[in-house]
């Protein structure tokens, strides 16, 4: 127990020194990508020209040609990406303790629905929560660093006037970031979606459909094949109870999910968008995998057979599908708007389960690793109990 909860603790650190590493880089290549140099993003998510003007129709001067150049390409990399960084390193113990538990937690997952869950998470954080929360964040951040600093250092939390003036120097430039890119937030916005769910134009698939396409597409397949693994598995159990000399062979599951998920998501990709028979293919496989897992719910149900508890319960695949298979209906009854909408909503409500999953991770894993943002306020408590002992005395 000792040891797996070691291993788990050690890719919790992993993970976070490569989030420390890659969230700078995001927002780095954002930009660079952006630039008419490169030009990876088409239409561009942010460039120099946003901060020229206050309004998309740019009409309100807002900095000129070389300032907006030096924020954009300079200090957003910069500025967007430090209150993030700051954030893990001084809780490092805490967010790698944080990814250990969640690891124990989902552990009783299948395999293909933490990928699945870890990925979507991933791209949802990615694609709106860096880009749009981070420039808030920014300024907060520079708000409350230095006044963090002082009391660290010192152990006594000065008047906020005293700290207000540095405070609002360094958090100079994230304002007029924050202002820059929320002042074109439409047009941002615009991009980014355009990026996400594709614009509905001729072309490839990602052009067209965007990468909403591949997430939801991935999420499927992961789900058809979490659910059929599941009834192999019922399957394996049943015949041990008749025969005690059958055993499941090792990784059998894990096989036969990949296979299966494999299997679902090519076809998915490969094939056209515009195939009449398209749908009729993913109804039936949908309908199937349904009949299923409804009819090994009944059997364990009646028959009276629990899961041991090593085996992995595919219940995420169980709630993720129907909801899958009901966003596909509004696919086919509405317009691209429509799908692209139902379909991120799918993704999202998949991505809070895992976000309220990580914040209860991380308040137990302040048990083992008391935040370090939250013994400045010990401090400050501890002061105050000392100032109570002292009026006491006089």
């Amino acid at each position: 127990m000792a040891l797996k909860k070691l291993k788990g603790l050690i890719w919790g650190r992993l993970i976070t020194l490569v989030l420390i590493i890659v969230i700078p880089l995001f927002f780095a290549l954002m930009v660079a990508g952006s630039s008419p140099a490169l030009g990876w993003f088409d239409p561009p998510i942010i460039t120099w020209e946003d901060f020229r003007y206050l309004n998309p129709a740019q009409t309100i001067p807002f900095l000129p040609e070389v300032w907006a150049k030096v924020f954009v390409y300079g200090f957003i990399p910069v500025f967007f990406s430090m209150p993030w960084v700051v954030f893990l390193v001084v809780d490092a113990n805490r967010v790698a303790e944080t990814f250990a538990n969640m690891g124990r937690a989902m552990r009783k997952v299948s395999l293909g629905l933490n990928i699945f869950y870890s990925v979507n998470a991933l791209f949802i954080f990615v694609f709106f929560i860096l880009p749009f929360g981070t420039p808030i964040i920014g300024v907060v951040a520079s708000f409350g660093l230095i006044p963090w600093i002082i009391k660290r250092k010192t152990g006594k939390k000065l008047p906020r006037w005293l700290t207000f003036i540095p405070s609002l120097l360094l958090a100079a430039i994230p304002i007029v970031l924050a202002i820059g890119f929320c002042a074109n937030y439409g047009t941002v916005w615009n991009n980014i979606w355009n990026f996400w769910s594709g614009s509905g134009a001729t072309g490839s698939i990602l052009t067209e459909y965007g990468f909403v396409h591949y997430i939801y597409g991935f999420g499927y397949s992961v789900g058809i094949g979490a659910v059929l693994a599941g009834f192999v598995n019922f399957i394996y159990e049943g015949a041990s109870q008749v025969d005690r000399t059958t055993s499941k062979p090792k990784g059998i599951l894990y096989i036969v999910e990949f296979l299966i998920a494999t299997a679902v998501f090519v076809t998915y990709i490969l094939v056209p968008m515009t195939l009449p028979a398209r749908d009729i293919i993913f109804y039936v496989i949908s309908g199937v995998t349904i009949f299923f897992g409804l009819l090994e719910f009944l059997l364990r149900f009646f028959k009276k057979v629990k899961r041991t508890k090593r085996d992995n319960v595919p219940i995420g695949a169980y709630v993720m599908l129907p909801m899958f298979i009901a966003v596909d209906l509004v696919r086919t009854a509405g317009t691209i708007q429509v799908r692209n909408a139902a379909l991120t909503a799918a993704l999202a409500l998949t991505c809070i389960v895992y976000f309220v999953l990580f914040l209860l991770a991380y308040s137990f894993a302040g048990e083992t690793y008391p935040s370090r943002w939250s013994r400045s306020r010990d401090v400050d408590r501890d002061e105050d109990d000392d100032g109570d002992v002292d009026d006491l005395d006089d």
